[in-house]
């Protein structure tokens, strides 16, 4: 993938009607959006489950809480770190989606937030 972006990677203060499930061998993992780009995502965990899975395909869909609208994607799992957020300890993965799609109104419309 060419590692150009055409629009920055969105990242507002918090993604909070955004969730993230994440589908592992028959297991669902549900996270948070930590930022997002037309090539990849940050999902924000609670547990390491992630971090056998680097280099790995995966299939996601990221799902607006208010809404039924839900966007389906496949990547694979490029990177997983831990982190402290508000003293609440969180494991980061960098997912690389497979194609580049169209980021919708409503997420565009977070990133003018920032």
């Amino acid at each position: 993938m060419d590692s150009e972006r055409r629009l920055p990677r969105i990242s507002p203060r918090q993604f909070k009607d955004f969730e993230v499930h994440l589908d592992i061998d028959g297991v669902t993992l549900i996270g948070q959006l930590g930022n997002i780009s037309e090539e990849g995502l940050c999902f924000l965990g609670k547990d390491d489950l992630l971090s056998d899975e680097v280099g790995n395909p995966i299939l996601g869909t990221i799902l607006l809480s208010q809404s039924n609208n839900r966007i389906f994607f496949e990547g694979k799992v490029m990177w997983v770190q831990p982190t402290k957020i508000r003293n609440v300890e969180f494991f980061l993965a960098g997912i690389q989606f497979n194609e580049r799609f169209n980021l919708t109104d409503s997420m565009l419309a977070r990133s003018l937030e920032i």
